[in-house]
Protein backbone atom coordinates (compact mmCIF):
# COMPACT_ATOMS: atom_id res chain seq x y z
CA UNK A 1 0.00 0.00 0.00
CA UNK A 2 2.32 2.68 0.97
CA UNK A 3 3.98 1.74 -2.31
CA UNK A 4 1.18 2.33 -4.47
CA UNK A 5 0.70 5.73 -2.44
CA UNK A 6 4.64 6.91 -3.76
CA UNK A 7 3.07 6.07 -7.31
CA UNK A 8 0.00 8.04 -7.42
CA UNK A 9 1.39 10.86 -9.62
CA UNK A 10 2.17 7.60 -12.19
CA UNK A 11 -0.83 5.95 -11.62
CA UNK A 12 -3.23 9.00 -12.61
CA UNK A 13 -0.68 9.46 -15.39
CA UNK A 14 -1.87 6.23 -16.62
CA UNK A 15 -5.45 6.56 -16.09
CA UNK A 16 -6.20 9.93 -17.48
CA UNK A 17 -6.59 8.82 -20.99
CA UNK A 18 -9.04 6.08 -20.26
CA UNK A 19 -11.02 8.33 -17.88
CA UNK A 20 -10.78 11.28 -20.85
CA UNK A 21 -11.96 8.33 -23.04
CA UNK A 22 -14.85 7.20 -20.52
CA UNK A 23 -16.27 10.45 -20.48
CA UNK A 24 -16.21 11.53 -24.55
CA UNK A 25 -17.13 8.41 -25.72
CA UNK A 26 -20.68 9.08 -26.81
CA UNK A 27 -18.92 12.06 -28.46
CA UNK A 28 -16.32 9.89 -30.59
CA UNK A 29 -17.07 8.96 -34.00
CA UNK A 30 -16.77 5.71 -35.49
CA UNK A 31 -13.04 6.63 -37.08
CA UNK A 32 -10.78 8.60 -35.46
CA UNK A 33 -7.43 10.19 -36.97
CA UNK A 34 -4.38 8.41 -35.72
CA UNK A 35 -1.68 9.54 -37.99
CA UNK A 36 -0.51 13.02 -38.97
CA UNK A 37 2.30 13.07 -42.07
CA UNK A 38 5.30 15.95 -41.38
CA UNK A 39 2.92 18.63 -42.85
CA UNK A 40 0.60 18.28 -39.87
CA UNK A 41 -2.24 16.44 -42.14
CA UNK A 42 -4.28 13.49 -41.10
CA UNK A 43 -2.82 10.52 -43.38
CA UNK A 44 -4.47 7.71 -41.20
CA UNK A 45 -7.65 6.52 -39.33
CA UNK A 46 -8.86 3.67 -36.90
CA UNK A 47 -12.53 2.66 -35.35
CA UNK A 48 -12.99 4.31 -32.52
CA UNK A 49 -11.83 1.15 -29.89
CA UNK A 50 -8.73 0.93 -31.22
CA UNK A 51 -7.86 4.95 -31.70
CA UNK A 52 -8.82 5.95 -27.89
CA UNK A 53 -7.27 2.81 -25.83
CA UNK A 54 -4.31 1.46 -27.96
CA UNK A 55 -1.92 3.88 -27.10
CA UNK A 56 -2.94 4.40 -23.49
CA UNK A 57 -2.76 0.13 -22.79
CA UNK A 58 0.69 0.67 -24.60
CA UNK A 59 1.58 3.45 -22.20
CA UNK A 60 1.05 0.96 -19.47
CA UNK A 61 3.08 -1.49 -20.89
CA UNK A 62 6.20 1.30 -21.09
CA UNK A 63 5.63 2.26 -17.57
CA UNK A 64 5.87 -1.73 -16.94
CA UNK A 65 9.01 -2.26 -18.91
CA UNK A 66 11.37 0.86 -17.57
CA UNK A 67 9.73 -0.85 -14.58
CA UNK A 68 11.53 -3.94 -14.51
CA UNK A 69 15.06 -2.26 -15.96
CA UNK A 70 16.78 -2.88 -12.03
CA UNK A 71 15.60 -6.13 -11.57
CA UNK A 72 17.28 -7.37 -15.24
CA UNK A 73 20.78 -5.23 -15.43
CA UNK A 74 23.28 -7.14 -13.84
CA UNK A 75 25.32 -4.04 -13.03
CA UNK A 76 22.46 -2.40 -11.09
CA UNK A 77 21.90 -5.58 -9.09
CA UNK A 78 25.71 -5.26 -8.26
CA UNK A 79 25.65 -1.92 -7.09
CA UNK A 80 25.38 -0.74 -3.47
CA UNK A 81 22.55 0.50 -2.16
CA UNK A 82 23.11 3.83 -2.36
CA UNK A 83 23.38 3.48 -6.32
CA UNK A 84 20.46 1.35 -6.50
CA UNK A 85 18.75 4.18 -4.82
CA UNK A 86 20.22 6.81 -7.22
CA UNK A 87 19.16 4.64 -10.05
CA UNK A 88 15.65 3.86 -8.45
CA UNK A 89 15.14 8.27 -8.74
CA UNK A 90 16.19 8.43 -11.84
CA UNK A 91 14.36 5.71 -13.51
CA UNK A 92 11.42 6.81 -12.04
CA UNK A 93 11.73 10.20 -13.10
CA UNK A 94 11.97 8.75 -16.52
CA UNK A 95 9.16 6.74 -16.80
CA UNK A 96 6.99 9.61 -15.40
CA UNK A 97 8.05 11.88 -18.39
CA UNK A 98 7.95 8.72 -21.18
CA UNK A 99 4.55 8.06 -19.91
CA UNK A 100 3.36 11.75 -19.55
CA UNK A 101 4.50 12.56 -23.10
CA UNK A 102 2.58 9.32 -24.36
CA UNK A 103 -0.60 10.29 -22.17
CA UNK A 104 -0.59 13.73 -23.76
CA UNK A 105 -0.74 12.29 -27.54
CA UNK A 106 -3.35 9.80 -26.08
CA UNK A 107 -5.45 12.37 -24.96
CA UNK A 108 -4.86 14.97 -27.88
CA UNK A 109 -6.38 12.12 -30.14
CA UNK A 110 -8.88 11.73 -27.81
CA UNK A 111 -9.99 15.13 -28.10
CA UNK A 112 -9.52 15.68 -31.52
CA UNK A 113 -11.84 12.67 -32.13
CA UNK A 114 -14.51 14.54 -29.99
CA UNK A 115 -14.14 17.39 -32.14
CA UNK A 116 -11.92 19.65 -30.29
CA UNK A 117 -9.72 22.19 -32.44
CA UNK A 118 -6.65 21.23 -31.38
CA UNK A 119 -2.89 20.82 -33.76
CA UNK A 120 -1.56 17.66 -33.54
CA UNK A 121 1.74 18.73 -34.97
CA UNK A 122 1.88 21.07 -32.38
CA UNK A 123 0.96 18.79 -29.56
CA UNK A 124 3.92 16.22 -30.50
CA UNK A 125 6.40 19.07 -31.09
CA UNK A 126 5.96 20.62 -27.70
CA UNK A 127 5.71 17.60 -25.85
CA UNK A 128 8.57 15.61 -27.94
CA UNK A 129 10.63 19.63 -27.01
CA UNK A 130 9.39 18.70 -23.37
CA UNK A 131 10.45 15.11 -23.17
CA UNK A 132 14.35 15.19 -24.58
CA UNK A 133 14.54 18.41 -22.37
CA UNK A 134 13.67 16.49 -19.19
CA UNK A 135 15.28 13.56 -20.43
CA UNK A 136 18.55 15.29 -20.65
CA UNK A 137 18.03 17.14 -17.22
CA UNK A 138 17.84 13.92 -15.71
CA UNK A 139 20.97 11.85 -18.18
CA UNK A 140 23.39 13.17 -16.50
CA UNK A 141 22.67 11.47 -13.09
CA UNK A 142 22.43 8.04 -14.73
CA UNK A 143 25.23 6.02 -14.02
CA UNK A 144 26.38 3.20 -15.99
CA UNK A 145 24.31 0.17 -16.87
CA UNK A 146 23.53 -2.08 -19.92
CA UNK A 147 20.02 -0.47 -20.76
CA UNK A 148 19.61 3.15 -20.12
CA UNK A 149 21.86 5.94 -21.75
CA UNK A 150 24.75 6.22 -24.66
CA UNK A 151 25.58 2.69 -24.00
CA UNK A 152 28.73 3.00 -26.61
CA UNK A 153 31.70 0.35 -26.15
CA UNK A 154 33.67 2.89 -24.49
CA UNK A 155 31.58 4.02 -22.11
CA UNK A 156 30.11 0.73 -21.11
CA UNK A 157 34.22 -0.03 -20.86
CA UNK A 158 34.95 3.32 -18.30
CA UNK A 159 33.01 5.06 -15.64
CA UNK A 160 34.13 8.00 -16.29
CA UNK A 161 34.11 8.44 -20.20
CA UNK A 162 30.66 7.15 -19.08
CA UNK A 163 29.88 10.04 -16.67
CA UNK A 164 31.84 12.85 -19.07
CA UNK A 165 29.83 11.76 -22.15
CA UNK A 166 26.32 11.30 -20.15
CA UNK A 167 26.90 14.98 -18.95
CA UNK A 168 27.98 16.38 -22.12
CA UNK A 169 24.78 14.40 -23.72
CA UNK A 170 22.28 15.60 -21.17
CA UNK A 171 23.33 19.52 -22.08
CA UNK A 172 22.86 19.06 -25.76
CA UNK A 173 19.55 17.44 -25.23
CA UNK A 174 18.31 20.15 -23.05
CA UNK A 175 20.13 22.86 -25.97
CA UNK A 176 18.52 21.20 -28.72
CA UNK A 177 14.48 20.90 -26.92
CA UNK A 178 15.17 24.75 -26.33
CA UNK A 179 15.80 24.90 -30.49
CA UNK A 180 13.03 22.25 -30.93
CA UNK A 181 10.21 24.17 -29.08
CA UNK A 182 11.07 27.85 -30.75
CA UNK A 183 10.87 25.58 -34.26
CA UNK A 184 6.91 24.32 -33.27
CA UNK A 185 5.97 28.14 -33.29
CA UNK A 186 8.29 29.98 -35.59
CA UNK A 187 8.17 27.60 -38.74
CA UNK A 188 5.65 25.45 -40.58
CA UNK A 189 5.25 21.61 -39.34
CA UNK A 190 7.46 20.33 -41.92
CA UNK A 191 10.36 22.09 -41.66
CA UNK A 192 9.96 21.83 -37.45
CA UNK A 193 10.32 18.35 -38.22
CA UNK A 194 12.95 17.71 -40.33
CA UNK A 195 15.17 20.67 -37.62
CA UNK A 196 13.88 17.79 -35.34
CA UNK A 197 14.68 14.60 -36.97
CA UNK A 198 18.32 17.06 -37.16
CA UNK A 199 18.77 17.71 -34.06
CA UNK A 200 17.92 14.31 -32.47
CA UNK A 201 20.51 12.81 -34.94
CA UNK A 202 23.24 15.05 -34.58
CA UNK A 203 22.82 15.20 -30.69
CA UNK A 204 23.41 10.92 -31.01
CA UNK A 205 25.84 11.52 -33.62
CA UNK A 206 28.26 14.02 -31.39
CA UNK A 207 27.37 11.62 -28.36
CA UNK A 208 29.00 8.43 -29.40
CA UNK A 209 32.12 10.18 -31.03
CA UNK A 210 32.68 12.11 -27.95
CA UNK A 211 32.56 8.90 -25.89
CA UNK A 212 34.80 7.41 -28.60
CA UNK A 213 37.79 9.95 -28.21
CA UNK A 214 37.51 10.50 -24.63
CA UNK A 215 38.15 7.01 -24.03
CA UNK A 216 41.32 7.51 -26.51
CA UNK A 217 42.36 10.40 -24.38
CA UNK A 218 41.98 8.57 -21.27
CA UNK A 219 43.65 5.31 -22.60
CA UNK A 220 46.96 7.29 -23.97
CA UNK A 221 46.67 9.43 -20.56
CA UNK A 222 46.95 6.33 -18.99
CA UNK A 223 49.56 5.00 -21.14
CA UNK A 224 51.60 7.92 -20.49
CA UNK A 225 51.40 7.67 -16.98
CA UNK A 226 52.63 3.56 -17.12
CA UNK A 227 55.82 4.74 -19.60
CA UNK A 228 56.95 8.01 -16.83
CA UNK A 229 56.44 4.83 -14.18
CA UNK A 230 58.78 2.86 -15.86
CA UNK A 231 61.51 5.50 -16.60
Amino acid sequence: MKRLKGEWLQIAILLLPFCAAALLWDRLPERIPIHWNARGQVDGYAGKVFAALLMPLLNIGIALLISVVMFIDPRIRKADAEGRANFARVVKAVRLISTAFFAAVSLAVIGIGAGLALDMSRVVGVGLALLIGLLGNFLGKVRPNYLVGVRTPWTLESREVWIKTHRLTGRLMVGASVVMLLACFTVPPAIAFWVNMGLLMLVSIVSILYSFFAYRKQEQGSGSGKQAVKG
